[in-house]
C-alpha cells in the first residue's frame, strides 16, 4: 500500500477497518475534510479510481469494500497469457 499517496492510503485503511461497505460521505470527516458536496464529491471520485484500480470494489453504487482479488487485478482489461488459464 506504500504506493498509494497518503489521502488514498487513508481511504483504504478506512475501508478496511470498517464492517461492511461504506459510502464516501462517511470518509470524508474520517479524512479530516468538511461534509460539503464538494469533498465528498472529490472523495467519490477517488474511491472510483481504486476501484479501476483493483484496490476497492464496488457491490452497490456508492457502496464501497476492500477488493476481493487484491490490488493490480485489472479485471475489465485483464488478459491471459496464450495457452493458460486466468
Amino acid at each position: 500500500m506504500a504506493v498509494l499517496p497518503d489521502v488514498y492510503r487513508d481511504i483504504v485503511e478506512i475501508i478496511a477497518d470498517a464492517p461492511g461497505p461504506v459510502q464516501a460521505k462517511q470518509i470524508v470527516p474520517r479524512i479530516g475534510l468538511p461534509t460539503t458536496t464538494g469533498k465528498i464529491d472529490g472523495t467519490r471520485g477517488k474511491l472510483k479510481r481504486l476501484v479501476e484500480r483493483g484496490w476497492l470494489d464496488e457491490d452497490a453504487p456508492g457502496q464501497f469494500t476492500l477488493a476481493r482479488q487484491g490490488p493490480g487485478h485489472d479485471r475489465t482489461n485483464f488478459r491471459s497469457p496464450r495457452g493458460s488459464s486466468p
